[in-house]
């Protein structure tokens, strides 16, 4: 088992780029989610990879439009953050020129929620779209603080 986690610097010129590593089907893979940009890569999203071809099937325009491949060959793409007791932070616009990031915060479903038939059997927790917030290109961590990401427990 693998227990390797530092920071270390990203392609965008932050120092903050979160690296862990870990054993899949017998092999090493490293993921870096970068706090100063938002980006997030792995060992297995390398140009001309089946999971970079798999992405580019399926992922929102915007997504690919603001793909970045590094000097390592490692393409890069916005994250998706979802913290199930916490929030979502995510990005939202129109094109590369016009974008953010935004951020809801988790709030308990309600009897009423959960009457619905809304959401899944034995789900606690929706996301609060009609109190999202909205944050700069480079405001990627102060959007993962607005929902608590940094604290240590869930918020209530």
């Amino acid at each position: 088992m693998i227990d390797k986690d530092s920071l270390v610097e990203g392609p965008f010129g932050s120092d903050a780029c979160y690296e862990t590593s870990f054993e899949q089907e017998g092999k090493t893979i490293t993921t870096w989610l970068c706090f100063g940009s938002g980006f997030t890569t792995s060992t297995i999203m390398t140009e001309g990879s089946s999971a970079v071809s798999n992405l580019l099937e399926t992922a929102p325009s915007l997504y690919k439009d603001l793909l970045h491949t590094d000097k390592d060959k490692k393409v890069w793409l916005p994250a998706t953050i979802t913290l199930p007791e916490k929030g979502m932070v995510f990005l939202d616009g129109t094109n590369t020129d016009n974008w953010n990031w935004t951020a809801v915060k988790a709030a308990r479903l309600t009897k009423e929620d959960k009457e619905s038939g809304k959401f899944p059997e034995g789900n606690e927790w929706k996301m609060e779209m009609k109190n999202k917030k909205v944050f700069g290109q480079t405001d990627f961590m102060d959007a993962m603080d607005h929902i608590g990401f940094f604290a240590l427990e869930p918020q209530v």
